[in-house]
Formats: structure tokens, C-alpha cells, sequence
């Protein structure tokens, strides 16, 4: 009996109780650089102080995604089926062509912290300069395939007119938003090499004001249709871009004399 949905989440629960046992079994037999030692599993406030300072900002980050999502979707459920879908497929190929931006975003973190670590202040700034060029050429790139053919990755997904329709008209509108999402993602990627992540959360939370509002708004409007949606986005987004770089340039002045 198929399970549906159902079971595409049962299946991604399973996959990944296998993954941390494989996991553990790996460490417990195979591993000999890295040891299990029950004295070290004490807790330790100050560590824990310290460790959760700078990991539970960017954890919250994701609570902010599913916020955006859940609002994203409420207001576009009365459009329909098709528009969701669009919406669904067009949000997951903007994820896969993010990941070379991720990549560099997630590299700058290490790269800058060993630099920041080591007191060479000046090859922080060169690694966030280098990673700021690098993302915003890419993002560039992949602005312009997705105004010139925005259709083409959603076309792999489905071949209904009207998922296409919708999907091709969010991947157009939104990539006018590539390039300042690879500088928030620099951003973000600079606070945690700092050891500063709040400011990452306050610009995360932000877009409450900037889209999450007047996403509400907008979806009591007799005028609404939802492309005035994807372009809050990218005025919220952009905004958000703005206070990331305002933010980062006075964490910098102060943590880099």
C-alpha cells in the first residue's frame, strides 16, 4: 500500500537513524583519532556558555525559514494547487543554485576564524573582499540564466502550463535577489569567524518586519496577486543585505584593531 507522502517522511527518518548509527559504529571501531572518554561527557557550563553563544543564533536562523515558508505558503494557498507546486519546485531549484554560493559562504567561516585566531587582521578583511567577489560574480551568472530562461529548471520538475507558469515567474522574480543573498551568506559567514552570531539573528529576524508583515498584508487585498509577493521578497531581502553589510563593517571596526 503506498504511503504517499507519509512515507517519502518515514523514509527520510530511517535514512537518517541508519546514517548516525553507521556513524557511531564507525567511531566506536574504526576511528583512532578521535576517542570516546565517559570523564569528558560532564557538562561543563562555561564551555556550554560559550558553545551555545555561538551556535544557537544561526540555530534560530532556521526557525526564521520556516516562519518565511509557512507565511509564504498560508499566502499563496488561496491561488491554488498549481501555484504552491510552482512555488514548491521553483524554491527548490533557487536551494540547488545557491550551493556553489554556499560552498563559498561556508568556507569563508574557517578561513577568516584560523586568520582571526592568528592575529592577521588584514587577511580577514582580504578573505571576506575575496569571497564577497567571488559569490557576487556567480550570483551574477546565475541571475542572468534565470531572466533569460527561468523555465528550463522547472520544466525538469513537471510539465503541467500552469506549475510551470508560476514556477518560472518565482525563479525570475526572486533571482533579482542572487546577488544580495550571497552577501548575506558572506556575512553570516564572517559573524561566525568572529564569534559574534547575534548579529546574524538580528538580521535574520529583520524580514519579520520587512516581509513577513507586509506579506500579511498584502494577502488581504482585494488587488493582490502573487507576484507582488516574490517582489517583497526581494525588497526584504535586499534590506536585509544592507544591515547585514552596515552591521559587519562595525563589527569589524571594533574587532579588527
Amino acid at each position: 500500500m503506498p504511503l504517499g507522502v507519509v512515507g517519502a517522511g518515514l523514509a527520510t527518518s530511517i535514512s537518517v537513524a541508519v546514517g548516525v548509527l553507521l556513524m557511531f559504529l564507525y567511531f566506536h571501531r574504526l576511528e583512532r583519532f578521535v576517542e570516546f572518554h565517559s570523564a569528558l561527557m560532564r557538562p561543563r557550563a562555561l564551555n556550554w556558555r560559550r558553545i551555545l553563544a555561538v551556535g544557537l543564533p544561526p540555530g534560530a536562523e532556521f526557525g526564521f525559514m520556516f516562519l518565511f515558508m509557512g507565511v509564504i505558503y498560508w499566502t499563496i494557498s488561496g491561488f491554488g494547487a498549481e501555484a504552491q507546486a510552482g512555488f514548491g519546485i521553483g524554491s527548490r531549484v533557487m536551494q540547488a543554485i545557491f550551493l556553489p554560493a554556499m560552498a563559498i559562504a561556508f568556507a569563508t567561516a574557517p578561513v577568516a576564524g584560523q586568520n582571526m585566531g592568528a592575529g592577521k587582521f588584514d587577511r580577514v578583511r582580504l578573505t571576506f573582499r575575496t569571497a564577497v567577489v567571488m559569490l557576487s560574480c556567480l550570483m551574477l551568472v546565475l541571475t542572468v540564466l534565470c531572466q533569460i530562461r527561468p523555465d528550463l529548471p522547472i520544466a525538469i520538475f513537471s510539465d503541467e502550463p500552469a506549475v510551470l507558469a508560476a514556477g518560472a515567474d518565482f525563479l525570475r522574480i526572486i533571482s533579482y535577489n542572487f546577488v544580495a543573498n550571497g552577501l548575506v551568506f558572506t556575512c553570516s559567514g564572517m559573524f561566525q569567524a568572529m564569534g559574534n552570531t547575534l548579529p546574524s539573528l538580528l538580521i535574520s529576524g529583520s524580514r519579520v518586519i520587512s516581509f513577513v508583515l507586509p506579506a500579511i498584508w498584502l494577502s488581504t487585498q482585494p488587488w493582490f496577486e502573487i507576484h507582488h509577493l516574490w517582489y517583497v521578497s526581494v525588497l526584504s531581502l535586499t534590506l536585509q543585505a544592507i544591515l547585514a553589510w552596515a552591521l559587519l563593517a562595525r563589527e569589524m571596526k571594533i574587532r579588527l584593531q
